[in-house]
């Protein structure tokens, strides 16, 4: 299966769902947001959301600075 994630193809052997591909970014969740087809997901329904062939995930991490 392909997803673009952050414009970039990436293949995956199975389906996914949100939250195992953070957790296969390496992205710590806590400072993540994420929009997938260009809508923001709550959090909470990362889980239960399904990647589907060809969709677009976009991963905005928080960082802190000066």
């Amino acid at each position: 299966m392909q997803v673009f994630i952050n414009g970039q193809a990436r293949e995956f052997d199975k389906p996914l769902d949100i939250d195992a591909a953070v957790k296969e970014l390496g992205i710590e969740a806590q400072v993540c947001a994420v929009a997938l087809n260009e809508s923001v997901v709550k959090k909470e329904k990362w889980s239960t959301t399904p990647l589907k062939e060809n969709d677009r995930l976009e991963c905005l991490q928080f960082m802190g600075g000066g």
